[in-house]
């Protein structure tokens, strides 16, 4: 009798699935599709950055305490370049 094991993946999808949306963008930039997210389950707030192109998906995930941090170092790097091209 085959008896399916646990694995790593379908606990992470099994919490996955738990989070609750509390926000939703998405935005296209030529063949990329970005989907940014805030989130929240039992462990807290976060956002979810999540990368399609061409079937892969690659997901950054920042905890609330860092979102001031994570968005002011994205405005510096962007401000950098906009100085760098002028």
């Amino acid at each position: 009798m085959y008896e399916e094991n646990e694995s790593s993946y379908s606990n992470a999808y099994r919490q996955y699935s738990r989070d609750n949306v509390l926000e939703s963008r998405e935005l296209q930039v030529e063949r990329k599709f970005f989907r940014l997210e805030v989130r929240e389950n039992d462990r807290g707030r976060f956002l979810r950055i999540t990368e399609e192109n061409q079937g892969r998906r690659n997901t950054v995930i920042v905890p609330d305490s860092g979102f001031g941090d994570f968005a002011r170092v994205v405005s510096e790097v962007l401000a950098g370049q906009s100085q760098n091209q002028g």
